[in-house]
């Protein structure tokens, strides 16, 4: 909500100078509507939050704001209300040294500075939505108590998936979702001397504990049944990260899963067996919808509470934020899941303000995500290619790949890109990038342009900050922008890797592959297939004697896609009409083809 100043500084101040209008029937105070738009109902309005950590602690704050006379209370089944579940990798690999720093607030927090109860390791056993009574039972003594509300936030959060492993119950298995959990992890690694770990599941849990259980010295296998890790991410960019974690120790076995665990073994469905004195199941999570289930409220098509933009659920007076609810995709307005904690407060805050009287919306999300396998990084925001062909949304795409800073200032290292795009109106649709710094500098800026329905053509002309530590004169994300607009007007026909690999395959008389890269990046790579190797450099006075006929299909490619369209824009003006710039070049097609 936007006002003037002095509305603004109205969230903070007193109620009471509005006055408050009893219906001495109902018991409860009356509406009165305030200066600054909100409705108050004064000191009996009664908000109950279900749940704590990201959306319910954020609307419990964002409730008092805005009523600093509401009775607000969080019951929540662990022992910690707020805390940074996102650092909780860190703690294990030591870079958080006390566990208390992932305390973002307490019960005693919470009380003295927002006048909020809470109550943990209590759970709630069931509502009557008519009564607006909620009952819940400490998980310490047994002992049941009964809760009325106004308004009801669910903030439940969600459920990790547990396989049925044989030997799951063993010591030294784990998993990682809670501060306990941490703590015993972090013990166990140090009390027992752990050599090798086994990580099940590659997405982003997963790899953040590969990460930080290398930093402690051991040696880790990730093993998931998917064709790649992080799925989230197109496979192109998740082999183009996984090839470079590898590289640094980590050992990755697809489509493989764990049959068994033993004593300081286990056995994979392949047959294979691992050393392991840890193992971390990290399949993910689902949202946790059992009491959302047993009140009667609607569910969505991906298993989530439904809320629409004001968090509200299918019932009267009751909201929902966090991990358990349906989000919207903003590209296309179609109902997802993304169990994201920069999500979940946003839509805590919206909840908490329309629960106190407010009128909040949230138009949706982009699922934008990071990992960090140190010191390599990939990120996405928006659509992935794959659910643009299973949605059958028209699309091109572009790779690009540039220095994260100016390439003469030391220490450039490459940003390998990939961005889809509409074809018709350039509108960007989603992206990913992969590399070792500036990976999240180019992916807000990207995930803020497809908030704002930007083309590629408007990210060409996009104003970033430059110095020569800091990035280019043509910063990546403009790159990509002016690239991917060549494309679409036609400046260059492109050919991606997948595309190049049909034809190869399909076609008996195939196109004619030029390699315009220099001698020794061919030397260190090799090449594509049988190809015509002519450095950029030395193309133009080279063309009519090296090149074979004028109407023959040419493929151009280079290390990264850039010394190749310069090519191919240089043979269309000689006469060559057949010329495909390869988008990626050889960066693109090893992420693709690594063998």
């Amino acid at each position: 909500m936007v006002g003037t100043p002095g509305q603004a500084a109205g969230e903070f101040g007193s109620r009471l100078s509005q006055g408050v209008a009893k219906d001495v029937n109902s018991g409860l105070a009356a509406d009165v509507t305030s200066a600054h738009g909100f409705k108050e109902v004064g000191s009996l309005r009664r908000i109950l939050i279900i749940g704590g950590v990201a959306g319910g602690a954020s609307a419990a704050t964002r409730a008092r704001r805005l009523d600093e006379q509401a009775e607000i209370t969080i019951i929540e089944k662990g022992p910690y209300v707020s805390f940074a579940n996102c650092g909780l990798p860190y703690y294990i690999s030591r870079e958080i040294e006390s566990v208390d720093e992932l305390l973002l607030e307490t019960p005693n927090s919470f009380y003295h500075r927002f006048g909020v109860e809470v109550l943990t390791e209590r759970e709630v056993t069931w509502v009557d939505v008519e009564e607006r009574v909620a009952k819940s039972v400490s998980r310490v003594t047994g002992e049941s108590s009964r809760h009325s509300y106004d308004e009801l936030i669910l903030a439940p959060g969600a459920r990790p998936i547990v396989p049925e492993i044989q030997g799951q119950d063993m010591q030294g298995v784990f998993q990682l979702r809670t501060v306990p959990d941490a703590v015993r992890l972090r013990e166990f690694i140090e009390s027992a001397s752990a050599h090798h770990a086994v990580v099940l599941g590659a997405g982003f849990i997963g790899l953040e504990m590969a990460e930080v259980l290398s930093k402690r010295g051991i040696e880790v296998t990730l093993v998931d049944r998917a064709s790649q890790i992080l799925p989230p991410v197109d496979s192109e960019l998740a082999q183009y990260f996984g090839d470079r974690i590898q590289s640094q120790g980590i050992n990755v076995r697809l489509q493989d899963t764990i049959r068994e665990i033993s004593r300081r073994k286990v056995y994979l469905g392949s047959g294979q067996e691992l050393a392991a004195d840890l193992v971390v199941l990290a399949l993910g999570v689902r949202p946790d919808v059992q009491l959302a289930r047993d009140m009667g409220l609607t569910l969505g098509t991906t298993g989530a509470v439904w809320v629409d933009s004001g968090m509200r659920t299918s019932h009267d007076h009751i909201y929902a934020a966090g991990d358990a609810v349906e989000k919207r995709d903003l590209v296309t307005g179609q109902p997802a899941w993304w169990p994201l904690a920069g999500v979940a407060n946003k839509e805590g805050r919206v909840a908490g303000t329309n629960a106190a009287g407010g009128a909040a919306t949230l138009k949706g999300a982009l699922g934008t995500a990071i990992v960090r396998v140190d010191p390599y990084n990939v990120a996405v925001t928006g659509l992935t290619e794959r659910t643009l062909q299973a949605r059958d949304i028209p699309y091109q795409l572009m790779y690009t790949v540039k220095g994260d800073h100016a390439s003469y200032y030391p220490g450039a290292q490459d940003l390998f890109t990939k961005i889809l795009f509409d074809p018709e109106q350039g509108r960007v649709l989603g992206a990913q990038i992969a590399g070792r710094t500036g990976v999240d500098k180019r992916i807000d800026v990207l995930a803020t342009a497809i908030s704002a329905h930007m083309t590629v053509a408007q990210l060409g002309e996009l104003d970033l900050a430059y110095a020569p530590p800091f990035g280019s004169a043509k910063d990546s994300v403009i790159i990509t922008g002016m690239a991917a607009e060549n494309l679409r007007n036609g400046l260059i026909h492109g050919i991606t890797p997948q595309e190049l690999y049909q034809w190869l395959q399909q076609s008996v008389n195939g196109p004619i592959l030029l390699d315009v890269r220099d001698p020794h990046e061919v030397q260190e790579i090799g090449g594509i297939g049988q190809f015509i190797s002519i450095p950029l450099d030395n193309l133009r006075r080279n063309l009519d004697r090296v090149l074979p006929a004028r109407d023959q299909a040419l493929v151009v490619y280079c290390r990264s896609g850039h010394r190749s369209y310069v090519a191919a824009r240089m043979l269309q003006q000689h006469g060559y009409p057949k010329v495909y710039n390869l988008l990626g070049g050889m960066t693109a097609w090893q992420a693709h083809f690594a063998s």
